[in-house]
Formats: structure tokens, sequence, C-alpha cells
């Protein structure tokens, strides 16, 4: 839901909020059960947009069985263990709930200011013990940080669900980093956010009007060619393999995530995306594919992180 009211990096805007709506039916439809949001979610005058929009959609529906998570920004602001219980009250309050699946970290402080990340460790397990929500989350935790939350809430006896970072084929540090073998190691959940590196994995910048992936914005247009060009063997391999797979470069780039053992979380706002996405399930990238992703992504001259 990172595009939900996301104009500055994703081309927001209101009248797609149908399409967005549609897209979350198509996505329950086809056996998707964990959506993530933020409260930072939206810009300027629309922050908290895509928790409200989500919101919407689960009360108007009858799906069963969904787990949902919001992120919780380390705004300067929030430097008390109740700012951010209070940060998670007003993010149920747009979702329309009393209690979420799972409250998570944005990001840590440990590397600027880590006093905030003792009142924010604190303020997420206060939120668990107000029975706010089921399970604490964290986000851009790398290993040794993640090593040190769990180790706060394992005293607490406070489960962490899951650890967000930034995992694709032009950012693969969380594998050579050993932050995935640290998540499997305590048992939680890793989740790769931008698994398409924000399109940059299968977007054209020149084809950015035509193509049904438009480049929207500014940032990801510098992005894109920033790296595009020093990635062109990895982008043929891609290529090279869905078409003999029969499949999509996205759909062979959410499967190599998924070879890392990762659950990727991919945005949509069309149900069109939704069920492209949703062809990345149901079939596996075989060894040499992996390797050859592998090698390929080696190569790139520069990274996206």
């Amino acid at each position: 839901t990172w595009s939900w009211g996301n104009n500055l990096l994703w081309g927001y805007d209101e009248k797609q909020d149908e399409s967005i709506s549609a897209a979350w039916r198509s996505a329950v439809d086809g056996g998707i059960r964990f959506f993530d949001t933020g409260d930072s979610y939206g810009t300027g005058k629309l922050e908290g947009r895509a928790e409200s929009l989500l919101g919407q959609c689960r009360i108007e529906s009858s799906a069963q069985g969904i787990c949902y998570g919001t992120k919780l920004a380390l705004y300067p602001w929030r430097q008390t263990p109740d700012s951010f219980v209070d940060a998670l009250k007003a993010s149920l309050m747009r979702m329309q709930r009393d209690k979420i699946e799972i409250a998570c970290a944005h990001w840590s402080a440990s590397n600027y200011f880590p006093p905030q990340d003792k009142a924010l460790l604190e303020g997420l397990a206060r939120c668990y013990e107000y029975g706010l929500c089921d399970a604490v989350g964290l986000s851009n935790f790398g290993p040794n940080t993640l090593r040190k939350a769990n180790a706060f809430f394992k005293k607490k006896g406070i489960p962490i669900a899951i650890n967000q970072f930034q995992f694709s084929l032009l950012s693969t540090k969380p594998e050579h980093s050993g932050l995935i073998d640290t998540c499997q190691e305590l048992g939680i959940t890793p989740v790769a956010y931008s698994p398409l590196a924000l399109g940059a994995l299968v977007v054209t910048p020149d084809s950015a009007i035509k193509s049904p992936r438009q480049v929207e914005s500014l940032p990801r247009r510098f992005l894109f060619s920033a790296v595009r060009p020093g990635a062109t063997d990895l982008l043929m391999v891609i290529n090279d393999i869905a078409q003999q797979r029969r499949k999509t470069p996205a759909q062979v780039c959410l499967n190599w995530t998924i070879s890392k053992q990762c659950l990727p979380i991919v945005g949509a706002r069309t149900p069109e995306r939704v069920l492209e996405n949703l062809g990345a399930c149901g079939w596996r990238l075989d060894c040499n594919e992996v390797d050859a992703l592998d090698l390929a992504a080696a190569s790139v001259r520069k990274k996206a992180t």
C-alpha cells in the first residue's frame, strides 16, 4: 500500500481509489492474506491515506483470516514509549479498528539517536501489553539491531512476527550480510519490500508514457537512469527466463525473492497488476535459473541501495 496516497513517488490521485479497492478485492480473492501499510504512507495532507483506504477496504468485505500490519514512523517528536502507543491508536482510528495483527517499527534509530530506539521498543511492547496488537514487527533492522530487539522482546515474552527490508535483484545485501539467515535463526519471517526495485527491474524509462507500468515521478526516473545502464546483463537474464517460462519479468523477480525464503510485498493499484503479481505463485525457478540470476545480479555496477 506504499503507493496508496503517495503522489510524489507513485503519482497517486484520489480518482484511483475505486481501482485500489478493486485491486484489494482481487488480492483477497486470489488468496493474499497479508497486507502491509504505514502511518507515513501518503504525502503532505494525504499522510495516513494508505491506512484509511486499507481500513475502508476491510470493513467493506466479509473476508476472514487476513493479517494486517502497520509501521510506525520514528518522527523526531516521538521520543517516549507512550508517543508510539498514541501513534498506533491513531493508526487504528484511521483503519477503523480496535486492534491490529502486527504493529511494526518503520526503521531503527540506532545509527543516529539510540535513545529513540529504546522508546520505540518499549512503546511497541506496551502496544502489545495493552491489547492493541497481536504481535510486533520490525522494518529495516540489520542483523545486529535485530538481535538486540529480539533479546528485548524475548524477555517480555512478546513475539516478533516479521522483519522487513529492501531486497531485490538490485538490492541483495540482506542475503550477503546474513540478515535473512538471522531472521530464520530467530524464527522471524523475513519480508522483502521493493522486490521490483520500484519498477527498475521491469520498466524502461524510454517507454514511461506508453508502458502499463508507468514511471510517474522524477525520483523513480532518476533511480532508473542511475542503475539500469549497469544492469543490462541482469535485465537480459530476467527477460530470457521470463520468455522461456512464459512469465512476465515481474513474476520472475518475485519468484526469485520467494526462492530466497522471503515473503515479497509488492504494491498494486489495479486488479490487473494484482493478477500479474499472483502469477509469481504456484511454481518455482530451478537451481540453474536462480544461479544465473544471482550471477547476473552480482555483476550489476550500481545497486538500488
